[in-house]
């Protein structure tokens, strides 16, 4: 069955709410919306509808102007949820709905300004970097990215690798040997800087992290060292 019809009655209600004579209105929606229920392809949507008057009025006296507000209350915090993304149910559910919604103007102008609000009030989710300190001193970031992000320059010392919210990942120390080529390497000649980009350099250590997820590889220079974090065991 369509979800169309499951959901028929939202933009019946919705017309009837912002017309003129609201109470007038409802009681022709509520009739429109018995007898297309009594036809096999909205009997879903009318249990759904009958639900749906359930959770918004009270079994009580009240007059007409009272449940239309109830009914009212209702579509709004419906379209709240939707519009703020805070709706409880799965995401065909969530699409029906704001379909059937943003069928009638009105509410689709209140959905639409109560998403544009809430943006105002919804942090934007800031992404995590990796951060490399040492000691206390910052010594560069890079984004989490499956791209290989070099950090320089390492020179001797004792590092903290982290990512930005705080996770450590790795604390130790780089020795003269890790980051420095006459001790890396003595008697060998330093590359050209254009030869070192065109060889594949080895690194003089490499660093698993998260099971072999991240790999931090240290390369040997001049006076200090570079910091080259990949993913997997590729350089």
């Amino acid at each position: 069955m369509a979800d169309d019809n499951n959901l028929y009655f939202i933009p019946l209600l919705s017309r009837a709410l912002e017309s003129d004579d609201p109470p007038r209105a409802m009681e022709d929606a509520f009739r429109k919306i018995r007898l297309l229920g009594e036809q096999p392809d909205y009997e879903e949507g009318f249990r759904q509808f009958v639900e749906f008057i359930k959770a918004a009025l009270k079994p009580s006296g009240e007059d007409s102007k009272e449940r239309i507000q109830r009914v009212r209350d209702a579509v709004y915090r419906l379209i709240y949820s939707l519009a703020t993304n805070t709706f409880k149910g799965d995401e065909k559910q969530k699409d029906a709905l704001i379909k059937a919604l943003i069928s009638t103007p009105g509410w689709n102008s209140e959905y639409e300004r109560i998403k544009e609000e809430a943006q105002d009030f919804l942090a934007p989710e800031i992404p995590i970097k990796f951060e490399v300190l040492r000691g206390d001193r910052f010594i560069g970031s890079a984004p989490v990215s499956p791209v290989p992000a070099s950090i320089s320059p390492v020179p001797p010392g004792s590092y903290t690798i982290r990512f930005s919210n705080g996770r450590v990942l790795w604390e130790g120390d780089f020795t003269k040997e890790d980051v420095i080529w006459a001790f890396a390497y003595p008697g060998k000649e330093l590359p050209m800087a254009a030869e070192t980009e065109a060889i594949q350099r080895e690194p003089t250590r490499s660093i698993s992290l998260l099971k072999g997820e991240l790999i931090i590889h240290i390369f040997a220079g001049l006076e200090t060292g570079e910091l080259r974090i990949v993913h997997g065991k590729t350089l």
